[in-house]
């Protein structure tokens, strides 16, 4: 069963505006919200695209393995839950990109991508995939 993602009108202002200031590279970070079987994003934690520091991530993007982990921690200790990944498209559809496809550590979670045009939010979309060998579906998002 694929979960759905929702977004408080704070969390889903943090991913617009987060999306922008991100462009025209692709940003990336954390969706945390309570623990639960509901996937509620009550907030972004963006993290730093560690390809940028390579003078790339214009169209892929990679944790930094200790940052993720320190937000996981941080998160824990407000009793949250990472309940999706968020990256950003620019200039590209809020579609899993064949570089998405070979990512294994985007399966498992609900992957929330915000697509940017020309420095301006355009849509997001939610995408599930349980294991790295599958594709990813579409999954619903949800404005509350």
């Amino acid at each position: 069963m694929k979960p759905s993602i929702s977004f408080t009108v704070d969390a889903w202002k943090q991913v617009q505006t987060e999306a922008v200031k991100a462009y025209p590279f692709e940003g990336c970070g954390l969706l945390l919200g309570p623990y639960g079987a509901e996937k509620q994003a009550t907030e972004l934690v963006m993290l730093r695209n560690a390809l940028r520091d390579e003078g790339r991530g214009r169209f892929d993007f990679q944790f930094v393995p200790q940052e993720f982990a320190q937000a996981q921690l941080a998160a824990d200790k407000r009793n949250l839950d990472i309940v999706g990944i968020f990256h950003t498209h620019p200039d590209h559809p809020p579609r899993p990109s064949s570089t998405d496809t070979n990512q294994p550590m985007l399966s498992g979670w609900v992957n929330v991508i915000a697509s940017v045009h020309g420095g301006t939010f355009k849509e997001a979309k939610a995408w599930w995939r349980e294991e790295e060998n599958q594709g990813f579906e579409e999954t619903a998002l949800i404005l509350l």
